[in-house]
């Protein structure tokens, strides 16, 4: 697979609809990542949306991503939809106060829920230019034992 700026090579890859439109409170965020916590795993949490193709890829490459036995076990996942910026903004911004626009952003958590990503959350903004190993590659970065 080649990575070029092109959709065409990710249409197989590509799931619609993956955001549902419902408001995710930081209430409900946190006790996400306690519940991961909980089962051994680490927390990751998704803003995007779907209208936005490189969120349309990465929602399809998690769904591929968790496949693996490795993947699945080590990671748990919470995607949420921000629409058009106009719903659960608050929720993103309590993660990262800096970030009002651009996704999607991924927020991975440590097993005693503490960010390791801060600076790196707007990794997949460009993901349509990736390769199709760049979201196990970077999880894997962050990957705790």
């Amino acid at each position: 697979m080649t990575t070029s700026g092109s959709l065409s090579k990710w249409e197989d890859i590509i799931l619609n609809n993956a955001f549902q439109p419902e408001l995710v409170s930081t209430k409900q965020a946190k006790s996400f990542v306690a519940k991961a916590i909980k089962k051994d795993k680490q927390a990751v949490i998704v803003f995007g949306a779907n209208w936005c193709p490189d969120c349309q890829i990465l929602a399809g490459l998690i769904r591929i991503a968790l496949e693996n036995e490795q993947m699945k076990e080590s990671f748990e996942f919470l995607l949420v939809d921000v629409k058009d910026y106009e719903i659960n903004m608050g929720s993103l911004q309590e993660i990262d106060p800096t970030a009002n626009s651009g996704i999607p952003r991924i927020f991975i958590f440590d097993g005693s829920g503490n960010l390791l990503n801060k600076q790196q959350n707007d990794f997949f903004r460009t993901l349509r230019t990736m390769h199709e190993n760049a979201l196990v590659d970077y999880l894997m970065s962050f990957k705790q034992s």
